[in-house]
């Protein structure tokens, strides 16, 4: 940086302040500082990053930039059955790693109406604020009339609608799948679900979405009606239990539905069992899944900071998602199940156990100044033995380990240099051939273009490594890239859901595609593929399509976690004039599987996964696409090709996974993380030429 400042004939500051976009350098002396880079072949330091980041840790200046932290009035911080503060569980979280990330937070609330947050918008500019954490919304709210071009901005939760900015939630798709999960391995066969059409709302529908879903899957299980109400009256309830005769209630607010059924004379857990979606403590008694807003109001921080780094204003063109999943807390409202058992919330290891310390933290634990730390783990003999047994010792025990980032800065600096190679990525992949994953699917190439693009910007290589098939290979392959101090593995989507991949994970900050590895729990980016059937389903409505088939692999709806099935079911209750069809999916893929479902559910347009070979089934058997029936692809079509369907945007999510991985490996995460979280990015609509709109007396196809 300084080579380009000489360069250029302006501080070192002023070029900085280039690189992270900043408004206040003049677009001339932008164009310059660039320019010059681009001649003397800068890129950015991935040790000088990681060094300056464990600097910004620790007391924060006067001066310290601020985050806003809006919330709207009537209060929004209770929840529907005043059960605790929502508002105040985000900011916890909020303010404490707004501090660890050297920024201050101040509260702002939005006094009488929507109207009045343009005002308070132009407040917040005026006094410099860095950026905006928006609280989830009353009810009704689900716009803003607010600048938001001004600001960096990240909303907690879906209530804010529009626009589409980046938000952070708890994975509420993945708590119904918990909690059903759970209730149907203590036996639980009726099942049921009891909450208020806003509830599901301020989820995004996937509470109600997953419940369908699972009910379509697990045979066994009996079909109840969900009860979804504008309220959730007394008598409501009880004509609901009288008719659906549920053995257990899955709801938002456990505590207030066990209060309601013990007080009309009904045992918990004995007469009905009860699980909350949103236990205000993980040592509820009631049990179920506690989100922990703390955390994510501090995971809607690191993606807040992001974007301020990278002066990312306004509503984004490509908004992300950042998902977390909850934790199940046993308690005493299911059979089978009582508190005494294993408490996920409470027993699981803190969250950063496998973090690095940094040094001068793990000086102060052990009582010996820095230098002499240093040097002990150097084996410098400059040290005595009895102290270097001991910080030796002691490192063991705390998981230390200096940050090889920060190490290989320094001794750069000793040297008089920077080091002259790219710290390197392991891209791993661990189909049956080296090349497998490239003939698998075009996007598994898309994602690794992606990712070593944004890799090479911020300063690190990504290799391909291949996990051959084979037991004990996955060590091997750990053990060759961490004597080559391979820091951050990526990992390709696997050959198929639930496949086994062995590796050393301590050894590794590990980021991930998809959902195909079932375990261990990793970091993952992937396509929002509830929001891109949405997205299918209702532009089909749209063009007037009303008897829409979905027609999947099983294996295909297993590799998304049946996400796709999901928004499907949810869509085919709320759409207009919706002819809910069943879907197709099939075991044995085959053009026979294809052409017997269609005969008997007559689609006008069908939404696919494999839509390029089920194209080429259709024109086989002499159906004409679109004009007998119309074709929707998802996952695969590029935009402005003829193939209609949603584009998943592989090489952004590639982009995505590199910024998660080098995250990790700056702040030195290492290991499986206790609390993983997933970022969901939207895919976009390619209108394509396999779909027309519907005409007005148009009869589906019908084959014999």
């Amino acid at each position: 940086m300084k080579d380009i400042s000489r360069e250029t004939g302006v501080t070192v500051a002023t070029v900085s302040l280039v690189f992270k976009r900043s408004p206040q350098i003049p677009e001339s002396t932008r164009r310059r500082v660039l320019g010059a880079a681009e001649r003397l072949g800068y890129r950015k330091s991935p040790y000088i990053s990681a060094h300056m980041s464990s600097r910004r840790k620790g007391k924060l200046p006067a001066s310290s930039p601020v985050l806003a932290f809006v919330t709207a009035e009537p209060r929004t911080a209770k929840a529907s059955a005043g059960e605790f503060d929502i508002a105040e569980a985000y900011f916890q979280g909020v303010s404490t790693r707004a501090r660890e990330r050297g920024y201050r937070v101040d509260r702002f609330s939005i006094p009488d109406s929507r109207a009045s947050a343009r005002r308070l918008g132009e407040i917040l500019y005026a006094r410099n604020v860095a950026g905006l954490l928006v609280a989830p919304l009353p009810e009704g709210w689900k716009t803003l009339d607010f600048p938001w071009e001004r600001f960096p901005v990240v909303a907690l939760g879906f209530t804010l609608e529009a626009p589409g900015l980046n938000r952070v939630s708890c994975d509420a798709f993945q708590v119904i799948v918990t909690a059903m999960e759970r209730c149907y391995e203590l036996g639980y066969r009726r099942i049921g679900l009891a909450m208020t059409g806003h509830a599901d709302a301020r989820v995004d529908r996937r509470w109600l979405a997953a419940y369908l879903m699972e009910q379509e899957n697990r045979t066994d299980l009996d079909r109840l009606e969900p009860l979804l109400v504008g309220e959730l009256s007394d008598r409501a309830l009880s004509a609901w239990i009288g008719k659906q005769r549920p053995e257990l209630l899955i709801t938002p607010w456990g505590g207030t539905m066990v209060e309601r059924l013990t007080s009309r004379g009904r045992a918990v857990p004995g007469d009905l069992g009860v699980v909350s979606l949103d236990c205000a403590a993980p040592d509820s008694p009631v049990t179920g899944i506690f989100q922990n807003r703390p955390r994510l109001g501090a995971r809607a921080v690191d993606l807040l900071v992001g974007s301020i780094e990278r002066n990312e204003c306004g509503v984004p063109q490509f908004p992300n998602t950042l998902v977390v999943g909850g934790l199940w807390c046993p308690g005493n409202t299911l059979r089978g199940e009582g508190g005494g058992g294993p408490r996920t919330a409470v027993d699981a290891p803190p969250e950063g156990a496998s973090r690095i310390l940094s040094m001068r933290e793990f000086s102060r634990r052990v009582g010996l100044h820095v230098s002499t730390v240093s040097l002990s783990l150097r084996g410098s003999p400059a040290v005595a033995e009895k102290t270097r047994v001991r910080v030796l010792r002691e490192a063991e025990r705390l998981g230390f380990r200096a940050n090889p980032f920060v190490s290989r800065l320094m001794q750069a600096r000793r040297r008089g240099r920077l080091p002259g190679q790219d710290p390197v990525l392991a891209f791993v992949t661990a189909f049956p051939s080296p090349q497998g994953w490239r003939r698998k699917s075009r996007i598994f190439a898309q994602y690794f273009a992606g990712a070593r693009r944004r890799a090479e910007e911020k300063g690190f290589v990504l290799e391909e490594m291949w996990v051959p098939p084979g037991k004990g290979a996955g060590r091997e392959v750990s053990r060759s890239l961490h004597q080559r101090s391979v820091q951050g593995v990526l990992l390709a989507p696997l050959p198929r859901a639930g496949a086994p991949l062995e590796l050393v994970w301590e050894w590794f900050c590990v980021a991930g595609f998809g959902f195909t590895l079932n375990a261990p729990p990793i970091h993952r980016v992937a396509n929002d593929h509830f929001s891109s059937m949405r997205t299918a389903v209702r532009e089909c409505h749209r063009l007037g399509y009303r008897r829409i088939g979905l027609a999947l692999s099983a294996t295909a709806s297993a590799r998304v976690q049946y996400r796709w099935l999901a928004s499907y079911l949810v869509q085919q209750r709320e759409l207009p004039g919706i002819v809910a069809l069943p879907p197709l999916i099939a075991r044995r893929w085959t053009a026979e599987a294809v052409t017997r479902w269609m005969n008997e559910n007559r689609p006008e347009v069908i939404i696919a996964s494999s839509a390029l070979l089920l194209l080429r089934w259709l024109e086989s058997a002499g159906y004409t696409v679109p004009g007998d029936v119309g074709l929707v692809a998802l996952g695969s079509p590029e935009p402005g090709e003829p193939l209609t369907g949603v584009h998943e945007r592989a090489e952004l999510l590639g982009e995505r996974a590199a910024d998660v991985l080098v995250g990790l490996v700056q702040r030195g995460q290492y290991g499986i993380s206790n609390h993983p979280n997933t970022l969901l990015v939207d895919g976009i609509w390619n209108p394509g030429e396999t779909v027309r709109p519907a005409t007005a007396g148009r009869r589906a196809v019908h084959r014999p």
